[in-house]
């Protein structure tokens, strides 16, 4: 059996929940068994799924996790955590495989552990270049993830992505400016007042949809994910799935040189404010790169060369 723990599952929004409900249904779909443990979204159904309880979940959550999961551990099972805290209690010894998305490295840790998890993990990254930053071994995993009938494309460029400042929601809405395009943004957060005062002073459209869960990839021209680091330094983007998630829809996609998303995107722009746009790939050419580079198969081969780093854990 597979334990998946998690904070965030679908239909919860967020990189975390996009990705471990994408792994959930790859190692279903592959024969693996799997349980979902997560604190917020809905089990789908098909995967067995537990509610994960407990109070002040920012400071102590991975003691409840941990107090939930180990009655059910057996022998020869694997535990797969979406972040390191969620590890952080479990059993010394037990090596779980432990992912690694961005900032939970990047930034200075909520709790103390990470390098004791690190250290005693069978780790997972969804970049390379947060493998460099690890300091220990890991895996890199592709995102199991499969090109779908391309979407009409439009004219709008989209920003799907929480409104807060290291996004960089504002550098999408003045690339959208420069280019003369509508700008669509999805996601909610501190900075929309912000963002909405700037959207006004633009000679281009802006529509904001707040958190909705159905994104208008139909009409798209491209998608961009413009992020900076925090204002305190560190917090680099892990990856952006939405990247990916863009580029399955045959979406071309404008990144920022900023940790793990030149390996996502269509093209980058050192400078969003004022590095020319070049000609964007067509659809038939960022699907025939995400078959390349990630997809459910190249998933599958990280995850058995994962698995087999350790020996399989042992419970009294």
């Amino acid at each position: 059996m597979i334990h998946l723990i998690t904070s965030e599952f679908p239909p919860f929004p967020g990189g975390v929940a996009t990705w471990s409900g994408a792994v959930a249904r790859a190692l279903h779909e592959a024969g693996r068994p799997v349980r979902v443990y997560a604190r917020w979204g809905e089990g789908d159904g098909v995967v067995p799924f537990t509610r994960l309880w407990g109070r002040s979940w920012n400071r102590v959550g991975h003691h409840f996790t941990a107090w939930q999961v180990r009655p059910r551990l057996r022998s020869g099972d694997t535990v797969l955590a979406s972040t390191w805290p969620l590890a952080a209690a479990l059993p010394a010894g037990l090596s779980p495989l432990v992912a690694w998305h961005g900032s939970d490295l990047t930034r200075p840790a909520a709790i103390a552990g990470r390098e004791r998890v690190r250290d005693g993990a069978r780790n997972l990254v969804v970049s390379r270049f947060l493998g460099e930053r690890l300091g220990a071994a890991a895996t890199w995993l592709p995102f199991p993830i499969e090109p779908m009938t391309p979407v009409v494309r439009g004219e709008a460029l989209l920003s799907v992505a929480r409104l807060v400042k290291s996004k960089g929601v504002d550098r999408v809405l003045r690339l959208g400016a420069r280019l003369g395009r509508p700008v669509v943004v999805v996601g909610e957060g501190p900075e929309r007042g912000a963002l909405e005062a700037l959207a006004a002073t633009l000679p281009v459209p802006v529509s904001f949809l707040g958190a909705t869960r159905e994104v208008p990839w139909a009409g798209t021209w491209a998608l961009a994910l413009l992020s900076r680091p925090h204002e305190e330094g560190g917090g680099e983007e892990g990856l952006g799935l939405v990247l990916l998630e863009a580029a399955a829809r045959g979406i071309p996609t404008l990144g920022s040189a900023v940790g793990g998303i030149p390996e996502a995107a269509s093209v980058v722009l050192a400078d969003p404010d004022s590095d020319a746009v070049p000609t964007l790939p067509g659809a038939s050419e960022v699907q025939d790169w995400l078959r390349r580079t990630h997809g459910t198969e190249r998933f599958l081969e990280a995850w058995e060369r994962a698995q087999s780093l350790a020996p399989e854990i042992q419970v009294e």
